[in-house]
């Protein structure tokens, strides 16, 4: 028997077995636990508004460096899209604030196995909950969007798509990035973030350069993952409606004719920083840059994975 935490004003404890599915109806979040290694994990799950006895997609959205689960699950509200969506959100919790994404660096961890973190969690919560083993899906922004981009290379076959936001390949696993088989990739980067490089090279600024690894350019991200999967050349450029004076504006570029009916996005925001589209500016501008209000990272992000094959 398994012990979860159900966190209803911290009063309600729910027992089950992970060999059974249950239907649990409540307006709050699930506060799971796990031990890896011999460390516990910890994840925040959310079971939207008519979760019942269908299985359900399920989308785990990954929290930059220094912060939490608690922290992304406020800033990006992928719960309300769930509710809306009908899909299960899942906010794991990284140790020590930071996730081993596959960078080198003196300041990345490279001594925990979040990459098996990840598939324990999955297969405990698969054998829990309704969810559609064959559309699961991954995005965070930073240190969350490499790892998404790091599961993507360690865990092709269980992943159908990720949508990383403000992040690109490790310079160290350029050459050996190789998908088993093809994942889908939606890519949101600004020009203008001053962490992550459109351009690439180091990552973050002052002391830290050089001490959180290096990325590649996104354009060489983006030509990587469209051979991995198999692309033509051929892509479709459109300009998306500028709806707000927020100094930015987005291009989205789609490779359609992908192996496995797999696609390839990216969004590249002209003016954009180290930030979420649609939420909040959560540090000021001369530290991560301009946050974009012309889309709803959310919606965009659920609007791919939704058009996507499940994965067999």
């Amino acid at each position: 028997m398994k012990k979860i935490l159900v966190s209803i004003f911290s009063i309600l404890v729910v027992l089950f077995s992970i060999h059974s599915k249950e239907i649990i109806t409540t307006d709050s979040d699930i506060n799971g636990k796990i031990t890896v290694d011999g460390l516990e994990r910890e994840y925040i799950l959310h079971l939207p508004k008519n979760y019942g006895s269908v299985p359900l997609p399920l989308v785990m959205v990954f929290h930059g460096g220094g912060g939490s689960a608690e922290q992304i699950k406020d800033h990006v509200k992928f719960n309300k899209t769930a509710d809306k969506e009908n899909f299960i959100v899942v906010y794991p919790n990284s140790v020590d604030k930071n996730w081993n994404d596959g960078r080198s660096g003196s300041k990345l961890p490279d001594d925990r196995d979040d990459v098996k973190f990840i598939n324990i969690m999955l297969d405990t919560l698969i054998s829990t909950y309704y969810i559609n083993s064959g559309r699961i899906f991954a995005t965070g922004i930073s240190n969350g969007a490499f790892f998404s981009i790091y599961l993507a290379l360690k865990m092709s076959e269980r992943l159908v798509a990720v949508a990383p936001v403000c992040g690109n390949i490790p310079e160290n696993l350029r050459d050996n990035f190789k998908l088993t088989t093809p994942v889908s990739l939606l890519l949101i980067n600004g020009t203008k973030d001053p962490l992550v490089k459109y351009e690439g090279g180091a990552v973050g600024f002052g002391d830290d350069e050089t001490k959180r690894g290096v990325s590649i350019s996104t354009d060489w991200t983006i030509k990587i993952w469209t051979d991995n999967n198999f692309c033509q050349n051929s892509s479709k450029i459109e300009q998306m409606e500028d709806k707000e004076d927020d100094g930015c504006t987005e291009e989205k570029i789609t490779y359609y004719k992908c192996g496995e009916d797999s696609k390839v996005v990216l969004i590249k925001i002209n003016g954009g920083g180290h930030t979420w589209p649609g939420a909040s500016q959560y540090l000021p501008k001369i530290l991560v840059g301009t946050v974009c209000k012309d889309f709803n990272a959310n919606n965009v992000i659920w609007d791919f994975f939704s058009s996507l094959p499940p994965k067999n």
